[in-house]
């Protein structure tokens, strides 16, 4: 399955394999409960996706030192979670600057300081 079409919590179990050399019974065995997808390593129905978004987002400020200017610039296109590193589905994001473009474009030339008092 391509990167770009895995939502959360396939991108959760792509890491997990990855961690684990491809290995899914190594996966059920991790016995790394410092993760944070140690829980969510299994996908399962009742998790709702923000929490998956959440622990991604955990997980990218651990990697970077809790460094957010690095996870945002982050650039290893070889990492399951790369689309969720913000801790928000990518159609948020999308929606989110969208909105804000729409924003900006509602200003007449000239008229950026009227009404303003």
């Amino acid at each position: 399955m391509s990167q770009n079409k895995k939502n959360p919590q396939q991108s959760v179990r792509a890491h997990c394999l990855w961690c684990m050399g491809g290995s899914p019974s190594l996966v059920r065995e991790c016995p790394s409960t410092d993760c944070e997808f140690h829980s969510l390593r299994s996908p399962r129905q009742e998790q709702e996706q923000r929490v998956y978004l959440r622990a991604i987002r955990r997980f990218c400020l651990c990697c970077t030192v809790g460094d957010r200017q690095s996870v945002r610039s982050c650039n290893t296109k070889d990492c399951a979670l790369l689309r969720y590193r913000f801790g928000v589905h990518p159609r948020t994001i999308r929606r989110h600057r969208k909105r804000e473009q729409e924003k900006n474009h509602l200003l007449l030339p000239g008229m950026e300081g009227v009404g303003k008092r």
